[in-house]
């Protein structure tokens, strides 16, 4: 075919857009202009081919995830080994891909372990294993019996906890050595998770989670490939997991603009590219939850969710409506597994690798916050590093003015559903300790996970 297809339209320029957007508008073409996706990070309402350069474009594309789907990986909660087995199974059977297994370092001891995941093939479905306890402790009691090859990982992040409640992390790495080491051909078991759940629900903004991120995950490659793990071996076997908010748009690209910073990490330890893709496990974020209106989180999380699958993550966990102020039930996490199988299935997002891909907004704003992140990034490591940065209140510092803001945000109009807009007015409502109420104002304004231990992370 000669012709190029849709060859009989003009380009329009970013002038003609913004003309005929005030024309449509009117006298309120006003609110027309940039907004803030960070502090002081700022993107245009649209853009065009002439604000974009092709090779970063395509520098930008190259990084993204190459096969389309992704996991649809619940939570679930310890409870009984055979209650718990039973939950598994019905899960796996009702959708779900894999499992994120909730467990405490007491129920290991006492579960018998092989009665919860019997007759669960841990060669076919991956389970990570939420737990603080010694990673090479707990590879050995989930290898025992389960044949030489497993899928899944290990969820925990010392580090990160160290952060939250001050817990030495230094051990944790001789262990994550000794795990990596067991699994040399376990190319589907991840023993090392890299979160960004403490940085999001302490309040940071999209640059300071990649920035905060990329540092821990240089923190770590240090350490590892000083203990003889090659950065081949380590690149390819620790997981991000990260938390997706309400911001649409800029949720989306903060997943595209963590591969290309992962991407800047791999080039700087000469791994070749074709060898080095990083696994990202997603999940709705708790922070912006409502406790007055909690069937409004269904909406949301269904959004975060769409965000995190266009943005191109590996693996979703959606999280039940109520899960951030009560047990949640079944039916809160049956609708909150099958919001991934209707982006699936009836959606078909799972259909395309990169959604997102060809939107000059999204790649504007995946290169915008790529470089305010990796500035901040080399702004930390030029102060010591992640360790010295957060020793010093730097982190906790950076953080605090980002929470302010968002404070701020909400209480002078910024709406959020459930939250400070169209809420249940509910007399017994329980809400979470750290709610805030404006003073002049009977609007409550609830952001009931910032997980700041009084220990560490508060300064």
């Amino acid at each position: 075919m000669s012709k190029l297809l849709f060859s009989e339209f003009k380009l329009s320029t970013k002038d003609a857009w913004e003309k005929q957007a005030e024309n449509e508008l009117g006298e309120n073409n006003t609110r027309i202009g940039s907004w803030e996706i960070a502090l002081d990070l700022f993107v245009d309402p649209y853009y065009t081919a002439e604000n974009i350069k092709s090779e970063q474009i395509l520098d930008l594309q190259n990084c993204q995830k190459k096969n389309p789907g992704w996991l649809n990986i619940p939570f679930i909660s310890f409870d009984k080994p055979w209650s718990t087995n039973a939950k598994i199974k019905s899960s796996l059977e009702s959708g779900a891909d894999a499992v994120i297994l909730d467990m405490e370092e007491t129920d290991l001891v006492k579960s018998e372990l092989s009665k919860t995941l019997h007759a669960i093939r841990l060669s076919d479905t991956p389970i990570f294993f939420r737990t603080t306890i010694n990673s090479e402790n707990l590879f050995e009691e989930i290898s025992r019996g389960a044949g030489y090859y497993l899928k899944g990982g290990i969820y925990n992040d010392p580090l990160a906890n160290w952060m939250r409640t001050g817990i030495a992390f230094e051990d944790a790495v001789e262990n994550i050595c000794n795990v990596l080491d067991k699994t040399k051909m376990m190319r589907e078991f991840r023993p090392l998770m890299i979160e960004s759940h403490v940085f999001h629900n302490a309040g940071a903004n999209v640059v300071q989670e990649l920035a905060f991120l990329i540092n821990s995950t240089v923190h770590y490659l240090d350490k590892l490939t000083d203990a003889g793990i090659s950065p081949l071996h380590a690149l390819n076997r620790f997981f991000y997991s990260i938390s997706i908010g309400t911001a649409y748009l800029t949720e989306i690209a903060k997943l595209r603009a963590l591969r290309f910073l992962y991407r800047k990490i791999s080039r700087a330890y000469q791994v070749p590219d074709e060898l080095c893709q990083v696994f990202i496990h997603a999940q709705t974020s708790s922070f912006y939850d409502s406790a007055h209106s909690a069937e409004t989180n269904m909406i949301r999380s269904t959004s975060e969710a769409m965000s995190a699958v266009i943005g191109g993550c590996n693996g979703l966990t959606v999280q039940a409506f109520d899960h951030s102020f009560t047990k949640p039930t079944e039916f809160s996490e049956r609708v909150a597994r099958n919001v991934s199988s209707l982006l699936a299935n009836e959606s078909y997002l799972s259909a395309v690798a990169d959604p997102g891909a060809g939107s000059y907004q999204i790649e504007m704003m995946s290169l915008k916050i790529a470089d305010a992140a990796w500035k901040l990034f080399l702004q930390t490591e030029e102060k010591g590093g992640l360790i010295s940065c957060f020793k010093q209140g730097f982190i906790q510092s950076e953080i605090e003015n980002s929470w302010q803001k968002k404070i701020a945000d909400l209480n002078n109009g910024e709406i959020m559903i459930g939250v400070n807009k169209y809420k249940l007015e509910e007399d017994s409502i329980n809400l979470p300790d750290n709610s805030i109420l404006k003073n002049n104002s009977a609007d409550f304004v609830t952001l009931p996970n910032r997980n700041l231990s009084a220990t560490i992370f508060k300064k």
